[in-house]
């Protein structure tokens, strides 16, 4: 690490990760050793905010040098001073001024290696869920790094797809190391570290996950990636927001066709009308990279990878004990477990059976059960409240419903 980390980190904490100051500083100065010994008027130059600009002002280093030995305890971090700091990220808009990490970051800079974004939504289909696994089993199992926001839904799914292939992942946090967000995914994000893959974040330690981090982290997610695949996606969603920073910072964008009635679906299909490569298949990826990395990516491979773990998830035999796919090392042979849904109690009545038996992981409306059942609507209704109490169905907004997963 360099000498000049300590004001790096000031820099970091006195505009903000992601902000606008920062190329525009980049244009007057050319180290943070400058920036933090100008005075007001010179920093004024620059253009930047007063909120900004009486930060810079603040000349302790005090909280500086408590976060850097705060980072020195949970892992490592890097500086664009570094040799080893990802060259991508520099031609990223406001690049991160510090990268706090844990575990073994890959050579982003590769020629060989495509690292490939994999994300979508956290309210994700159980359909989602097994192409997302089943790509990201096929891109690493071909050699390619898999990077994701380490969420639950389709990014959780990518992660453990990519360990399944016997590759490395990688994933990118909105918040702090040690900060365990979300709880849901702590065992992915463990499973990564112990299979040579890294946890990395441009937040600082204890920092918490406000929902506007998302949108800050997915500049990085698509900056260390040479294309990103958008799973499933609604009209709103921080995946989106990703494949627009890749398109901003010319990187491929690719799109898996969902189901034109889901909701989940509505901002992923748009993609590819907008001109998203369509895909299904790992393989369909590695052939946009075939020339750039000189024929190296084993498309076999992916195919087999992708084959075999659809056959795990959907349980069949014969399943490998250990994925044989990767030329990369596998610590953990455990294999990923997924959430299967709540059971209907035999002790439900014979209509909220009835209800259950047509809800699947992806939401329904109400309307739409009472066409399948042929119910009135006052039963359906007090049939999904009923399940709701028992824990197997779950509410959505615009009164649609799903089994609990």
């Amino acid at each position: 690490m360099t000498n000049n980390a300590v004001y790096w980190v000031w820099l970091q904490q006195a505009v903000g990760q992601g902000s606008a100051a920062v190329p525009l500083l980049s244009k007057l100065f050319s180290s943070p050793k400058e920036i933090y010994a100008a005075d007001k008027e010179v920093l004024s130059k620059a253009g930047l905010g007063e909120r900004v600009l009486e930060n810079l002002c603040n000349k302790s280093l005090r909280q500086a040098q408590q976060i850097l030995e705060r980072s020195d305890k949970l892992g490592w971090y890097l500086t664009p001073d570094d040799n080893l700091y990802p060259e991508v990220l520099r031609q990223v808009y406001s690049p991160p001024l510090v990268l706090y990490g844990q575990g073994i970051l890959p050579d982003f800079d590769a020629t060989v290696t495509p690292p490939i974004g994999v994300v979508g939504t956290r309210e994700c289909t159980t359909y989602g869920k097994i192409v997302a696994g089943g790509i990201a089993a096929g891109l690493a199992a071909a050699g390619c790094i898999v990077v994701s926001g380490g969420a639950r839904g389709i990014d959780r799914a990518a992660h453990e797809g990519a360990l399944y292939g016997g590759g490395i992942t990688v994933v990118v946090k909105p918040c702090g190391l040690n900060v365990e967000y979300p709880k849901s995914t702590e065992k992915t994000r463990r499973q990564v570290l112990e299979n040579d893959g890294a946890v990395i974040t441009e937040y600082p330690p204890d920092t918490p996950a406000p929902a506007y981090h998302y949108k800050v982290r997915n500049r990085l997610i698509s900056g260390l990636s040479w294309g990103v695949c958008i799973v499933e996606a609604p009209e709103k969603s921080g995946a989106l927001i990703t494949a627009s920073r890749a398109r901003e910072q010319n990187r491929d964008v690719f799109a898996v066709p969902g189901n034109a009635l889901a909701p989940e679906c509505v901002g992923s299909n748009k993609l590819i009308k907008d001109g998203a490569t369509m895909v299904t298949r790992a393989g369909e990826i590695l052939q946009e990279y075939q020339y750039r990395c000189r024929g190296t990516l084993q498309e076999d491979e992916a195919n087999t990878a992708q084959e075999a773990y659809y056959q795990f998830i959907l349980q069949k035999p014969p399943l490998p004990q250990q994925p044989p796919f990767s030329r990369h090392r596998v610590a953990d042979t455990t294999p990923i477990t997924f959430e299967s849904s709540v059971p209907c109690p035999e002790t439900a009545t014979l209509t909220a059976k009835q209800v259950f038996e047509k809800l699947s992981d992806s939401p329904q409306t109400a309307e739409w059960l009472c066409a399948e059942t042929g119910l009135p609507a006052g039963k359906v209704f007090s049939a999904l409240t009923e399940l709701e109490l028992f824990g197997c169905v779950k509410s959505y907004p615009g009164k649609r419903y799903s089994r609990v997963g």
